[in-house]
Formats: C-alpha cells, structure tokens, sequence
C-alpha cells in the first residue's frame, strides 16, 4: 500500500478541514474559558449585590428612628383626618414602633416629632394644634416640645 501525498485541490480540502478541525479544538477551549469567566463575574456581581443588600438592610439607628418618625408622621396625617379614638392612636403608635425596633415609644423623642410632622401634613394649626398637642403630650412639657419641633420641621 501506498501513501500518495494530496496534490492540488485535495490539499486545499485537507487543509480546510484541519483547520476546522483545529478551530473547533480551539473554539471550545475559548468558548469555555469565556464561559467560566462569565459566571465568575456573574457570581462575583451576587456577592457584591449580597453584600451590599445586606448592609443597607442592617440599618443605623438614626435612619431606623428616621423611618419610624415618617411612619408616626403619616400615621398621624390620616389619624387626624379620619378622626378617631385615642386608645386607637396609641395601640397603632406601639405597633409601628414594634415593626422598627423601637422599644419604649412612650419615652422616645421620635415618636412626638412625627406627631408634629403629622399635625403639620393634616394642616392642623391654631388652637386645634394647640389642644392636640396638649392631649397627645399628655401634660408633658418635653413631649409638647417635640410635637411642635416636628411640626415646626414639617
């Protein structure tokens, strides 16, 4: 048996199909690597998203007593609006306070800031003001100051 050498035409074919063949061997190589690459910056781009979701969720105290502040402030909007009892304003005060971690919302600032920001959104003024503040302070001179701080920064 003879070997002939490809002549011509014959070369260019087995030229066209090592080549081919050699690109595929290549091409998966690449489009692998490239593959691998691609998932690990997907998986870094998790890690970072992880990382960043949960230092926004691990809040400061501030922003916490922030968000409960505009909770009492819209709460109380729609309180004053609606009408209402008092036994019902206060039950709804704590359970706001429980959702954001407060603990004592009957001797914490926030609380009556957002009453004031609330009065202020509802557009209480004059001597309605002045008796929901004496009603909501409940005789307390500091609690009256931080009723109407807030309604003053609203």
């Amino acid at each position: 048996m003879t070997l002939q050498l490809a002549t011509g035409s014959s070369r260019v074919v087995l030229g066209i199909l090592l080549g081919f063949a050699a690109l595929g061997l290549f091409g998966c190589s690449i489009s692998t690597s490239f593959s691998d690459s691609s998932e690990s910056s997907s998986d870094s781009s998790e890690s970072f998203s992880d990382s960043s979701r949960s230092s926004s969720e691990s809040s400061s105290p501030e922003s916490k007593e922030a968000s409960y502040r505009d909770d009492v402030r819209d709460y109380t909007a729609a309180y004053v609006k609606a009408g209402g009892q008092i036994a019902d304003f206060d039950r709804r005060l704590g359970e706001l306070a429980r959702k954001r971690g407060i603990t004592n919302w009957e001797d914490n600032l926030a609380t009556y800031e957002g009453i004031g920001r609330g009065l202020a959104k509802a557009g209480v003024n004059g001597v309605e003001l002045d008796a929901y503040v004496a009603n909501l302070a409940r005789g307390d001179a500091t609690r009256a100051a931080a009723i109407r701080k807030g309604y003053a920064a609203a």
